[in-house]
This record gives C-alpha cells, structure tokens and sequence, in this order.
C-alpha cells in the first residue's frame, strides 16, 4: 500500500470514527447534522452542498482519464480543488457533529463565529477554506482526537488553494510554483506531488459524503428515538429515509417531554465524558498508571484525578446507574477506568483500548492506484 493510501484509510477511518462516537451520544442531533448546509425552508436549488457535489464529480472525472494534456487541463484541476476545499456547507456537519460531544445545540450557522462583518459598504464575509480547517483541527484536538485534528490539517493544502485563489502561482515544465509574492519562502511542487494532494482532498470529500450517505441510509425502515433534538426537551422522536422517495425525514408529534432509562444513562455518561469522547479516572496514591497508548491510536482523553472517597462514590454511581460498557463479555475489575460513549470499563494494555475503540460503524478502505 502506498503512504498516500494509507493516510487516506487512516483519515476515513478517523472521520468514521467521530461519526460512530456522535452516534452513540446523540443519536438525534447525529441525524440532524447528516444534512450538512440547512437553512430551514428554501426553495429547490438553494443549497451549495448541491455545487459541491458537482465540482466533486466533474474533478473525479478528470482524474479517472489520467491525462492531463495542457496548462488548461492542470489549471482546471486546481481551480475545481480549491473550489472543494472550500464546501463549507458540506464540512457543517463535521463541525455540529464536533459540536454534539461538548452537549453544544444543533446550530444552522456553525461556523457563524468565523464570519467577519464590513460596515462600509456593508456585507458579510464567510470563512474561506483555511480558516474553516483550522478551526475544525482545533475543535477535533479540543475533543481529544488529536489523529483527526492532524487530518483536518493535512486534507487540503492551504498554500496552493490561497495561491491558485489570488493568482498567485506559475505552471511551468518542473510543477506548480507557488510565488508567494506576498511574503514567504517561494515553493515548488513537482506534479506527482500535485496528483497526491488532489487525490488526498478527493478522497477526503468521497469519505464524508459516502458516510453521510450511509447513516442516512441507516434510518430504513425509520425509528423512534428518545432523545433531545438541539435545545429542545428530550421526547419521542421518528427518524426516517424513505427510498423510494428519496426524502430523510425528522419529525415529532409528542404533547411534552419523556425520557427513558436509556436515555438517562447516556446523558449520565455524557456529562462525565465533559466534552471529550474519552476520559480517564484515576485514585489518588493508587498503582503506577498503566501505559495504553492513547496517542499513538490519535486519541487524547480527559484525565480526572479523585481522591479515594470520591473514585469509591464514582464507581458506586456508575453501579447505581448502569454506566458500565455492557459490550465487554469478560468485563475486567481493575486497570485504568476509562470512559466511552458506551459506558466505563477498565483497560489494562493498549490490546484493550483498540478492542474498546473498534471499528468505524461504517468502514471505508481505499484501494491503491493501479
């Protein structure tokens, strides 16, 4: 396998990831951020997710001709992958899903606190693709996982969209120049280096639309969930994809608030995760701590430090309410308390830490160019 297929299968399996621990945590808001761009009703047409797929379609094409046989063929290419690493509408679902594990409401405008205001004349200006990266990066890292905030950096190369965006490059016989007329050191990037990025920020857009596409698929026939949608009361909710149709449909018909055991212990779980999709607890004056890898697999939990009478009452609330990992047969009775979206469980060596972790609900595995 080549290491630019294994990058793109570690990243698609850290996108899947965030998908199935969103998932287990909010199934509702989960499903609501599936739609990527939604601005309530609006007439057919109106969405840009619509154009992004275009772009992703028209630039998938070029590449699977293998030819590029002009400055103008290689110019359109750059200009279609600058066009896809700016789909904010679409990279809206990465940053409410991101949202959901820190317990923050759906929002229609996620990235609205990286959009600048100009009085004179007045207009709003959206975050272009390198603010946007950033900040997902950032959140991925504030989430505790560090391995997709370093894909989020990588995905989409900031300097060549800022250059092939302001002119600012050359096409010539040795690859694309980037000038940086602006200020920087000038660099060059030789055209298998140029096939590599694009292919890297294809593949990334295949992967979020393909997983999109299959949770939403996942709701046939649909469910009722109970749960909290956004800022609203928990209550019966359906959540549903019609094939037929084509339609993806959330709806509610319940008089007020309901909860269920279930429920209940998820929100419990959540709230002792604090914003992270790991944590861990340790007593005070207990064995030497275990050695199980968390960064080297991309993850960075919380890390919460309990004197013995407060680890005892924490291990008693979690008995009281059924916190446990029930996926674990052969559940072990000490190591390192670790807490999932699933429930606390004890690891004792990184073997336990990958079983706890899994696999993507939906893997996706990218074969090699031939």
């Amino acid at each position: 396998m080549s290491d630019l297929t294994a990058v793109i299968n570690d990243t698609a399996r850290q996108v899947g990831l965030l998908f199935k621990f969103v998932r287990r945590m909010s199934e509702l808001d989960f499903a609501g951020s599936l739609s990527g761009e939604f601005r309530g009703a609006q007439d057919a047409g109106w969405s840009t997710t619509i154009t992004a797929e275009q772009v992703f379609e028209e630039l998938s094409e070029r590449l699977a001709t293998r030819r590029v046989e002009s400055l103008a063929d290689m110019r359109i290419i750059l200009l279609l992958y600058s066009q896809l690493s700016e789909a904010g509408g679409v990279y809206e679902t990465l940053k409410n899903m991101m949202g959901i594990v820190e317990s923050v409401p759906y929002s229609l405008w996620p990235f609205q606190d990286l959009v600048r205001v100009k009085q004179n004349p007045k207009r709003i200006i959206g975050p272009n693709a390198n603010a946007t990266f950033r900040d997902l990066a950032a959140h991925a890292h504030k989430i505790g996982m560090t391995g997709l905030s370093l894909a989020f950096e990588n995905v989409f190369r900031d300097d060549v969209r800022n250059g092939v965006c302001h002119a600012d490059y050359v096409l010539w016989n040795d690859g694309l120049r980037l000038r940086k007329r602006n200020g920087g050191y000038a660099t060059r990037l030789d055209y298998g280096e140029v096939s590599d990025m694009v292919g890297m920020g294809v593949a990334f857009f295949q992967t979020l639309q393909e997983l999109r596409r299959l949770a939403i698929l996942s709701f046939h026939p649909p469910r009722e969930i109970i749960g909290r949608f956004s800022a609203n009361p928990p209550m019966p909710t359906t959540v549903g994809y019609d094939p037929a149709t084509g339609a993806f449909t959330i709806s509610c018909s319940s008089p007020g608030p309901m909860t269920s055991p279930e429920y209940l212990a998820q929100e419990a779980i959540n709230k002792y995760l604090s914003g992270r999709v790991l944590a861990i607890f340790r007593e005070n004056g207990a064995s030497e701590p275990v050695d199980i890898g968390f960064a080297d697999h991309g993850f960075d939990p919380a890390e919460v430090d309990l004197s013995q009478d407060r680890f005892a009452e924490l291990v008693k609330d979690i008995e009281v309410r059924n916190l446990w990992d029930v996926r674990e047969h052969d559940a072990k009775t000490d190591g390192l308390l670790t807490l999932s979206p699933w429930g606390f469980r004890y690891l004792q060596d990184t073997d336990d830490f990958v079983s706890l972790i899994g696999e993507p609900e939906f893997p996706l595995v990218f074969d090699p160019p031939q």
